[in-house]
């Protein structure tokens, strides 16, 4: 069995269609994802199988959305050059020591 799982707003071919692209949707289902064609709904299961008795997928994945991460960390700034970061204000805070020179919040982020 296949260890990949699918999600939704994946683009998908299915086997059964040939080289038509498909966006995989969610239908309120946790362990389904489904392709509309013809007005009907078909599910696959997340790892690709359209019945519990298939061994592999019948998918293929042809491009995933890409996610945005965004993430926040605190820099407490030291002398010579010295740094440590937290994942919280809270935290850079209670670790602070008498020769903190300033706590620097950083924002990014990435996509995945």
């Amino acid at each position: 069995m296949n260890n990949f799982l699918y999600r939704a707003g994946d683009k998908v071919k299915c086997a059964f269609f040939g080289d038509k692209v498909f966006t995989l949707i969610e239908k309120g289902f946790s362990n389904y994802l489904y392709i509309e064609k013809y007005g009907c709904s078909l599910a696959f299961y997340l790892d690709g199988r359209f019945e519990d008795d298939h061994t592999h997928s019948i998918l293929t994945l042809v491009e995933r959305p890409k996610t945005k991460v965004e993430f926040i960390v605190w820099v407490n700034i030291f002398p010579n050059n010295y740094r440590v970061s937290h994942n919280s204000k809270h935290s850079a805070d209670r670790t602070i020591r008498t020769d903190r020179i300033t706590c620097v919040e950083l924002k990014g982020e990435y996509e995945i």
